[in-house]
């Protein structure tokens, strides 16, 4: 086999031409600090549905994969000329407040797809030079990607408890390969994150309750895809017009300033439409519309309702809610738009 730097230049070239801004190298070591955290985690009862419930697999890489030694990380910028225009801070909300907000993340095209396509491509790659075998994540929840990246020199965890670049901030999305292949790894970068706390004082329930910790529970990115009724008016006024997502902690931090952040526009997330923000609209969405706008989004994958609960949370919080009937959302067909109609009305 060949020097193993010529092997980790080649993935570098390769992975950068298929259009991956950001490549790291790290160990495929256990995670010893994270699978402690994650224990108390457990036993407090924070670890959310959308988590990986087994610890030793999130934690130990060769529960995974036998053999790994080495974790690829991989980053790509999502930011674009549209999405980066959106700011979760009270201004923007206040002044978009007749209308619904997406997240960032949410408005471009459904990243699972884009990045799962480029992985498959370089784990071929390696199978094809290398003959090594890999396996690859992205969002998954199988593997640690925040705590990989940090340890591969992608970037640092903020005290929001995202994943930070130099280059583009948190607006990134990562995806991993464990292989079979010994490669050199990189060294972990400095934390640009001095404890400011303003991510802290700007989360609208309290999720960030101390730096590095999260409630996810309590957090609107989980809200606004649970599939549940909201019952805690607290939480029901701090969705305020979101619609799906919050971006309240990463938009307030210096870091993530756009004259700090690099906006890259990569082609392949824009939509050619812009999504509907009329509440009303979403709240009165068909199928097939919701297929043609969401279709290519995020937010497809869990389902009409549950945006047209958050559009009718909208709708209650900018006092509208009598533009509607009564007993039509009462007696909607959807179970979760009927008991949040219920919740709004008493």
């Amino acid at each position: 086999m060949m020097n193993i730097q010529k092997i980790k230049n080649e993935i570098i070239n390769y992975s950068k031409l298929i259009g991956f801004d950001l490549i790291g190298f790290a160990k495929a070591d256990p995670f010893i600090n994270e699978y402690n955290l994650l224990k108390e985690r457990k036993q407090r009862g924070l670890i959310s549905p959308f988590e990986e419930t087994d610890l030793e697999k999130r934690c130990f890489p060769d529960k995974i994969m036998k053999g790994a030694k080495t974790i690829i990380v991989f980053a790509l910028n999502y930011l674009n000329h549209y999405n980066s225009s959106i700011r979760f801070t009270k201004e923007y909300l206040e002044e978009k407040k007749k209308e619904g907000v997406f997240s960032k993340y949410a408005c471009i095209v459904d990243y699972h797809t884009i990045i799962k396509d480029k992985l498959f491509k370089v784990a071929k790659f390696i199978k094809d030079r290398f003959n090594a075998d890999s396996r690859f994540f992205v969002d998954s929840g199988a593997i640690l990607e925040r705590a990989a990246a940090q340890r591969a020199g992608i970037g640092y965890i903020g005290a929001n408890t995202c994943l930070f670049t130099k280059e583009y901030g948190s607006y990134v999305f990562l995806g991993e390969i464990i292989t079979n292949i010994d490669l050199p790894e990189d060294e972990p970068i400095e934390s640009l994150c001095n404890r400011c706390e303003k991510c802290i004082f700007a989360c609208p329930t309290g999720a960030l309750y101390e730096p590095f910790k999260l409630n996810p529970f309590k957090c609107l990115s989980y809200l606004t895809q649970s599939k549940k009724a909201i019952t805690d008016k607290k939480m029901i006024k701090a969705f305020a017009n979101r619609l799906f997502g919050c971006d309240s902690c990463q938009d307030v931090c210096p870091n993530n300033q756009l004259k700090n952040v690099l906006i890259k526009n990569h082609r392949e997330f824009l939509l050619d439409y812009k999504l509907p923000l009329d509440p009303f609209y979403i709240f009165k969405i068909g199928n097939k519309e919701y297929k043609e706008h969401f279709g290519s989004t995020p937010i497809e994958w869990r389902g009409k309702n549950i945006l047209r609960r958050n559009a009718l949370i909208v709708i209650s919080n900018a006092g509208e809610l009598d533009k509607l009937d009564k007993n039509v959302i009462l007696k909607d067909t959807s179970e979760i738009v009927r008991e949040q109609a219920k919740v709004l009305l008493i």
